[in-house]
């Protein structure tokens, strides 16, 4: 799991995935966009690589609705994600729509998430 600010022209915060995602790593990954979005101005893009990641547990699923929706109060344009499994496929879609998230879009691979961003 880690956030960080994209080298890039645009505004973009990277975050990644891994593995089985914990809410106290929700709760890190929040912290660490609440020092960046800032610095970033408004609004902001979000570029997620979930391609290691495995699942989200019913506890942390919970804390992903509230990250959503901390994102768009922050700013956030629109969020390109590279999903990896189906399953995790599945639990994103049902995250977006408990949290109204309308601007997600969804890829295959990291490099055509990233591609999309930086039109």
């Amino acid at each position: 799991m880690s956030v960080k600010r994209l080298d890039s022209t645009k505004p973009i915060i990277e975050i990644t995935w891994e593995g089985i995602v914990s809410p106290e790593q929700v709760d890190q990954v929040n912290a660490e966009i609440e020092k960046i979005a800032p610095q970033l101005g408004q609004p902001f893009d979000v570029l997620v690589d979930m391609i290691h990641m495995k699942a989200f547990p019913q506890d942390t699923k919970e804390k992903m609705v509230e990250h959503q929706k901390r994102l768009k109060d922050l700013g956030m344009k629109r969020a390109s994600v590279a999903v990896g499994g189906a399953i995790a496929k599945m639990q994103l879609n049902r995250i977006s729509k408990e949290s109204e998230h309308q601007t997600e879009f969804q890829w295959e691979t990291y490099d055509e998430a990233l591609e999309f961003l930086l039109k």
